[in-house]
């Protein structure tokens, strides 16, 4: 029996985590491994694993130099035969010791547009910096898998991998279990009606230019915000500057979003950067109408099916609406469109369809066939 050992840095809330266990969530698929998950880091574990999968959770303390070490210990403990990495430091660690051993075949899989993750996150030499370990690595992989086109081809052109190594496969979702959750009860008292937005509170997620736009325009309902993050004092602040706080509430964080994002009239975000939004296509499976930024990368080939489009209008895509980036007259647009309900209900039709060509059945089976060839390459 072959042994897949699959690492990423913890089991926490993000989306390369749900990613992982929802590709684990049917073990009918990978029924001939042998499947252990190594964690990095010795943190809580918030998702729940199948009871199949063997567990190592190691001690790095989120540092490079002692995630190396000690995936180097387990990988000789263990011996898989095919390593499978999420998230950029399990990345940078499983293909740098793919050097250690010719035969076990190594998969990283890149959840962030990350060239742009870095743009944002460090200026001149410090993201020179940044940059050189997923270059000089990602390229020793067997195989790297982006979660979108957009990723995938940033991973070509300016991470040094090869493009016959580069492939694309989208997250899977688990849609029965969205839905199961999006039927509880909401944890907080929530609007009668209201437009929502998730995700961390953080400069990428541009929530100051959305609560720009959404001021601008003729919607009534309030916004909510589901989400914690950095700038939850800087927002919160922004917010009573321009005297919205009846109009703008940050509610937080809730274990259960599918209860609160079902409830919305439509989903919106103008994010700067995304690798393949999980709460767009998460809210497409609750039926909302969606707006996006077209940002790199992902919901351009997600609601228009084409990763390179572009424009500096809104644009009613094939399944919902993009908004250019950073442009705040063409996302009040994009509010002031979805008053007319007919519309809203259009498009809300258009986005759950299309929410099911990301079923983790779909999904799942994709990954786990290209697994299967990976080990099969010579």
């Amino acid at each position: 029996m072959k042994r897949v050992l699959f690492v990423i840095n913890s089991i926490g809330y993000g989306g390369a985590e749900r990613a992982l266990v929802n590709l684990l969530s049917k073990p009918a698929f990978y029924s001939e491994f042998d499947v252990h998950v190594a964690l990095l880091d010795d943190e809580p574990i918030v998702r729940a694993l199948p009871d199949n999968i063997t567990l190592h959770q190691l001690e790095s303390k989120r540092g490079l130099v002692r995630s190396f070490i000690n995936l180097m210990r387990l990988q000789r403990e263990c011996k898989p035969d095919l390593c499978v990495s999420f998230l950029v430091r399990a990345n940078v660690v499983n293909a740098a010791l793919k050097l250690t051993s010719k035969n076990r075949k190594v998969v990283l899989c890149e959840r962030m547009h990350l060239s742009s993750h870095l743009d944002g996150q460090f200026k001149n030499m410090k993201r020179f910096l940044a940059g050189i370990l997923p270059k000089l690595t990602y390229r020793l992989a067997d195989a790297v898998i982006g979660v979108s086109t957009g990723v995938t081809s940033d991973l070509v052109e300016n991470f040094s991998v090869p493009a016959t190594k580069a492939t694309t496969i989208f997250n899977p979702y688990n849609i029965s279990q969205i839905e199961k959750h999006s039927k509880m009860e909401p944890e907080f008292e929530l609007p009668s009606s209201f437009v929502i937005s998730t995700g961390r509170l953080t400069p990428s997620k541009n929530v100051k230019g959305l609560i720009d736009a959404y001021l601008a325009s003729n919607e009534s309902a309030p916004l909510c915000i589901l989400g914690e993050g950095e700038q939850k004092e800087e927002i919160e602040n922004y917010i009573l500057l321009k005297n919205a706080k009846q109009k703008v509430l940050l509610l937080g964080y809730a274990e259960n979003p599918f209860a609160i994002v079902s409830k919305a009239k439509y989903y919106v975000s103008a994010s700067l950067n995304e690798g393949f939004p999980n709460a767009l296509v998460e809210a497409m499976v609750l039926g909302l109408p969606v707006i996006m930024t077209n940002c790199p990368s992902g919901p351009a080939e997600i609601l228009n099916e084409n990763p390179q489009y572009t424009s500096d209008k809104l644009t009613e895509a094939k399944h919902g609406l993009l908004a250019p980036l950073n442009n705040t007259s063409e996302l009040t647009r994009a509010f002031n469109l979805y008053s007319e309900e007919r519309i809203r209900a259009n498009f809300a039709e258009k986005a759950r369809k299309r929410a099911e060509d990301f079923s983790i059945e779909a999904i799942a089976n994709e990954y786990w066939q290209f697994l299967r060839q990976t080990l099969l390459q010579h």
